[in-house]
């Protein structure tokens, strides 16, 4: 394991590696195995390495084996995260940022970027990882997350793909428009933001509201739309008691709404799990961190507001009921279901393949609302090979 002094000294070589930028600021606190914290700053274009205090923007927790990982490229902190050897309090995304700071060797660890990609003249913000000349998969998260919740499956997908992380319009760091938050606006954004990669067409996975997204997507323009991979994905309910009144609220009344016990969105957040102690303590407090970075932002949660509104709204039977239209589709899909989902039934496997009899529709009986965390190696697997299958027909055609 490297020592003390070995930490001390690498920290202190970082300043002669910035490359952040005038626009770059930010305090970022090290806490690296038995050393005392430090802390970093940037600002004015300059980096400096100081006792750590005050409140940092982020702190990041490692041990000095890790540390020395990351710091030679050998591994990235998206990886050390994923892996339990990284923790992260306050905002996740000024974690990621943090090594893109520095010029540092490459020797295997996971390369990626985080950029701003303009949309119609506003940003859409993008976690980009893997060989630019590979198929392109784009990941949608779902309502009131951010691009974070794919961390823990972006590293091997990136291995097989271009992998493109969203924070969707009103969400993340994105641009928080006045919109209606509808899945044709979600889609509609989604193609420019393609459109302004050069990208033609891409495979596209998205949980809860992003699967909503994505057969959306699939529906409107499948010549864009390779296969789709949906994870418990949000769908038209049935069922909607209080639909009249829920068409009479109004989204900006939840710019008022800021008081959120912390408590209560821990508990909220295990119940997307069937088995809530898969995860470390540490990894709820990361993703809490990140929601009330978002949270005190009113036009986050107008947006969440406005999305959750549109979901329940959605129209399931008729001619140009979502069912109906769903049926229409010929894209290659793939739907997993978890038999523990508090928020979206497994019941609704049934009706998907009632509905499209080609998808490929699986329902896993230990699982709850987010695979890609509670199941990261099984949710991989399946979405590589499904994507693989899907490219290897295509091309037989």
């Amino acid at each position: 394991m490297a020592g003390g002094s070995d930490t001390t000294l690498r920290l202190g070589e970082l300043p002669a590696r910035f490359v952040g930028g005038v626009g770059v600021s930010g305090r970022w606190r090290l806490s690296i195995g038995r050393c005392k914290p430090r802390d970093v700053v940037a600002v004015a274009g300059r980096c400096r390495v100081e006792p750590a205090q005050g409140t940092p923007d982020v702190e990041i927790i490692t041990d000095s084996s890790t540390w020395v990982e990351i710091d030679e490229g050998r591994s990235s902190g998206i990886e050390a995260f994923t892996q339990n050897r990284l923790w992260v309090r306050g905002s996740i995304q000024r974690a990621l940022e943090f090594e893109l700071l520095f010029d540092r060797a490459f020797a295997g660890g996971l390369r990626y970027e985080i950029r701003n990609v303009e949309v119609g003249g506003r940003p859409i913000n993008v976690l980009s990882a893997g060989d630019e000349a590979a198929d392109p998969l784009l990941l949608i998260h779902g309502l009131a997350a951010t691009k974070s919740s794919w961390l823990t499956i972006v590293p091997e997908l990136a291995r097989h793909h271009r992998v493109m992380v969203v924070d969707l319009p009103g969400f993340g760091y994105s641009a928080k428009p006045r919109a209606r938050y509808d899945a044709a606006f979600f889609a509609r954004e989604m193609f420019g933001f393609l459109d302004a990669l050069g990208i033609d067409n891409s495979f596209v996975a998205g949980n809860s509201m992003g699967g909503w997204i994505a057969m959306e997507m699939a529906i409107t323009a499948p010549d864009r739309v390779r296969a789709i991979a949906c994870l418990c994905p949000a769908s038209a309910f049935f069922r909607r008691p209080g639909v009249r009144l829920v068409r009479l609220l109004r989204p900006e009344l939840a710019a008022a709404s800021l008081f959120l016990p912390r408590a209560r969105v821990k508990a909220a957040l295990k119940q997307l799990f069937a088995d809530p102690e898969c995860l470390d303590d540490r990894w709820y407090d990361a993703a809490i961190d990140e929601f009330f970075t978002m949270w005190r932002t009113p036009r986050f949660r107008i947006a969440v507001a406005a999305a959750a509104r549109r979901i329940y709204l959605e129209e399931p039977s008729g001619e140009k009921g979502f069912w109906a239209r769903l049926g229409t589709m010929q894209t290659p899909a793939l739907y997993i279901y978890g038999r523990q989902d508090v928020l979206i039934s497994s019941r609704f496997a049934a009706t998907v393949t009632s509905s499209l009899p080609h998808a490929n529709v699986e329902v896993w009986d230990d699982c709850g609302h987010v695979p890609q965390i509670e199941f990261p190696e099984r949710t991989i697997a399946r979405v590589v090979d499904f994507f693989s299958t899907s490219a290897a027909r295509s091309e037989a055609v």
